[in-house]
């Protein structure tokens, strides 16, 4: 599903859609789509200094499991613009977090309040196609080469990869339905030799 808004293109995976439509019907508690606000802010914060710096997208990916922000005007950025960008994301998120945290005796807002605080906690790890990891190899690319930071980073990313995949597992066990946690590490695991694989 495409459609234009504005300047930038949007494009939603048919899973993407089903589930949407899923969450709407069935979803009384509106915990999906008060989660769901939480990656919107995210990635509004994203396209704010996208605007700011004037690094248009002119396109947006929405998958299941991922919002690729692709097609940026080709513009030089420097190192600090490039960081601005890739954390303003987070930046959304704690404020919200910050701004909520006074208002959780509403159960609504405290489900708002723990997404936008667990999107900002996640993303600032130090893992591949996260933002945390994305700042981390901007600046290591001020030392060493791409293929250097690169490689640094997956060797970071596998070290704090591997026990989360592990205490997902337990998890599983011992929720015996909670598998967030493992299947979102074993995704970010899968991006990464992917990648790897590519390069070769």
């Amino acid at each position: 599903m495409t459609f234009q808004l504005g300047k930038i293109s949007f494009e939603l995976s048919f899973p993407l859609v089903a589930l949407m439509t899923a969450v709407i019907i069935f979803d009384t508690s509106m915990s999906v789509i008060i989660c769901f606000a939480g990656v919107i802010a995210h990635e509004t914060g994203h396209l704010l200094a996208l605007r700011h710096f004037g690094s248009y997208p002119k396109k947006i990916k929405l998958t299941l499991f991922d919002i690729a922000i692709i097609d940026r005007k080709k513009i030089t950025l420097s190192d600090k613009a490039e960081l601005i960008i890739t954390l303003a994301g987070v930046t959304v998120n704690f404020i919200l977090a910050g701004i909520s945290y006074f208002f959780t005796q509403n159960p609504y807002i405290e489900i708002f309040f723990n997404t936008n605080l667990t999107l900002g906690l996640f993303n600032s790890l130090p893992i591949d196609s996260l933002d945390g990891g994305q700042a981390l190899f901007i600046l290591l690319s001020r030392k060493f080469s791409p293929f250097t930071s690169m490689k640094i980073l997956d060797i970071i990313s596998f070290i704090i990869l591997i026990p989360v995949a592990v205490m997902g597992f337990l998890v599983l066990l011992q929720s015996k339905y909670n598998f967030t946690l493992l299947l979102t590490a074993l995704y970010l695991i899968a991006i990464i030799l992917l990648k790897n694989k590519k390069s070769l």
